[in-house]
């Protein structure tokens, strides 16, 4: 058999060269990159409306007023009618937090004396240097990827300020992609941008009504049932729905434990309300508000999950879904194409 030469030529190589350190690049200014794509995903959202807004006769720039004020409306009345409660929960938690450990660590040791009746051994020590470890280190794994991107108040208003410039300027992202890519390339790369931007777009809208009906869901439930915070619960919960699969194990585990607090049968019906929840979510509420807005598999999401996890903490979780959304309808026309 004859050997065979591979010739690699020096254009691939400094190609190849160029592509690592750009990657490298994005690397290092992801935090940039995630105020930019939050910007995107404003101007996403409210493009629609101002579009609308303007086949109407009313100016570009006094359209996009109207929906950051609109927007600013709906958060200031949020802020007005849900935080007054939300402190004075955090004040009783607070004030009963003595009281809910010593039920906690009853508990633990009753069912640790259980264990011992049965002659199941169980490292004691390791297992609450363990839960300790757990607990004192998820805070700050969940929220070191915020850190460096929401250091202030002056990342919010960059947010802001790049989608007003966005939204006010006609076919901003279209014109930035036509100054970034050869002419030959200039039909491909605007459609593909206003697929991803369209797709984006659907998938934030239908993310943020989704929270809401399952935020209402969990505090109506959480009421009726008699659970303390019911309104801090809710909210996790609504936020936790971010992340998808994941969020809603995690947002139910301090719920249960509460609900356990107070009694097993109060656990087991806290229990049973955020299964019920899930199973609305997944066969009802997600498939009408979502349909197929994203059409990503559930192994595809969990990878990409955990990729996001591992590049850029907290914030490339709640990423992980529209990046992964947006690189599907590129690697769709890629293998359409062949």
């Amino acid at each position: 058999m004859e050997n065979q030469k591979i010739e690699i030529s020096t254009g691939i190589v400094l190609r190849t060269i160029l592509i690592l350190i750009g990657i490298w690049f994005l690397y290092l200014i992801k935090d940039i990159l995630a105020l930019l794509f939050i910007a995107v995903l404003i101007v996403a959202v409210i493009d629609p409306a101002v579009d609308w807004m303007q086949r109407k006769r009313i100016p570009r720039t006094a359209g996009v007023l109207i929906m950051f004020f609109l927007i600013a409306l709906v958060l200031g009345l949020s802020v007005a009618f849900l935080i007054p409660p939300l402190v004075d929960q955090f004040k009783d938690f607070g004030a009963n937090f003595s009281n809910y450990f010593q039920r906690i660590e009853a508990s633990f040791y009753g069912v640790l004396s259980y264990f011992e009746s049965q002659n199941i051994n169980i490292d004691i020590q390791q297992l609450a240097d363990n839960f300790s470890g757990l607990i004192a280190g998820f805070p700050n794994k969940v929220f070191s990827g915020t850190i460096g991107v929401f250091s202030g108040f002056v990342s919010i208003l960059i947010v802001f300020a790049l989608a007003f410039y966005m939204s006010v300027v006609e076919n901003s992202i279209r014109k930035f992609i036509v100054l970034i890519t050869p002419a030959k390339h200039h039909e491909y790369a605007v459609s593909l941008t206003e697929r991803i931007k369209a797709k984006i777009g659907k998938w934030m809208q239908g993310q943020m009504l989704l929270m809401l009906v399952v935020f209402l869901l969990d505090l109506i439930g959480l009421y009726i049932i008699g659970v303390p915070y019911a309104l801090a619960l809710a909210i996790f919960a609504g936020i936790m729905e971010i992340i998808p699969y994941v969020g809603p194990i995690i947002s139910a585990i301090p719920a249960v434990i509460l609900g356990f607090i107070i009694s097993p049968l109060t656990g087991l019906l806290v229990l049973l309300l955020f299964v019920i929840v899930q199973q609305l979510e997944n066969n009802v509420i997600s498939p009408q508000i979502m349909k197929k807005t994203v059409g990503l598999n559930p192994i595809v999401v969990i990878i990409s999950i955990l990729v996001g996890a591992k590049i850029a903490g907290f914030l490339g979780v709640v990423f992980a879904i529209p990046v992964a959304a947006a690189a599907s309808v590129f690697v769709g026309d890629f293998f359409n194409k062949k």
